[in-house]
């Protein structure tokens, strides 16, 4: 099924996260996962206010991904639960746990002891010095692991006219992957929406084709005699 809801109730100092590790992915999650929880149903998609957030979940599915959509930016990552609706409200669960506030409640503090022993102390440590008493912890325990281990398959589309530095840093592009060790970008002719952004990521639609930008050879030129007169400015110095 598919779900969209205006992130109007969420904080947007939250929801402006600066994806650069693998612990702000799954605070992100944790966030959106204790927000379905409280929301009691989808939003129609034709007249939602940005920013929102759409999410494709279906367990039977391939392709389980959330979507947040701003005005000139579009995040998308996996999302690995099944959403479900019964009396009213939503309903999440991974495979046989299922998301409760109270789990939430001590996920979100598994998050908390770990944040600032991250790539320090190893995660297995926090969690056995934990106490165990509470029936909850091991699965929350389990939960955070799961998160930790599932690939984010992170994806960003900006449309940025303002940051825009030539072939560098196009207009529109995507973003692949947010640590900075492994990010990249692929530049775009053109503004795309959300429908692209599915369709590309879509196994079951036409593949997407990449290519070099090509540029005329009076661009060519242009482009040399830049660089030759920005390298004879800074030797002549």
């Amino acid at each position: 099924m598919r779900y969209a809801h205006s992130l109007g109730s969420m904080s947007s100092a939250k929801m402006d996260i600066n994806l650069k590790k693998s612990l702000d992915y799954i605070n992100l999650v944790l966030q959106i996962l204790e927000n379905l929880l409280s929301w009691s149903g989808s939003e129609d998609e034709k007249t939602i206010r940005m920013p929102y957030l759409v999410i494709d979940s279906n367990s039977g599915k391939k392709i389980q991904r959330a979507y947040i959509i701003k005005e000139n930016q579009i995040v998308s990552f996996a999302f690995p639960f099944h959403i479900y609706e019964k009396g009213n409200k939503w309903h999440v669960r991974y495979k046989n746990i299922y998301i409760t506030s109270s789990l939430l409640s001590h996920c979100k503090g598994l998050y908390s002891d770990f944040e600032p022993y991250f790539e320090k102390t190893p995660f297995y440590k926090i969690a056995s010095a934990l106490e165990s008493s509470d029936s909850e912890m091991p699965i929350a325990i389990q939960l955070f692991e799961i998160l930790m281990l599932i690939e984010p398959a992170y994806v960003r589309y900006d449309y940025d006219p303002k940051g825009a530095k030539g072939l560098r840093h196009p207009c529109s592009h995507f973003d692949y992957n947010f640590t900075d060790v492994c990010h990249y970008k692929i530049g775009l002719h053109s503004r795309i929406s959300l429908y692209h952004i599915e369709d590309m990521i879509n196994k079951d639609t036409d593949s997407w084709y990449v290519a070099k930008y090509h540029i005329s050879s009076q661009k060519k030129q242009q482009i040399l005699k830049a660089r030759l007169t920005k390298r004879k400015k800074k030797y002549f110095k």
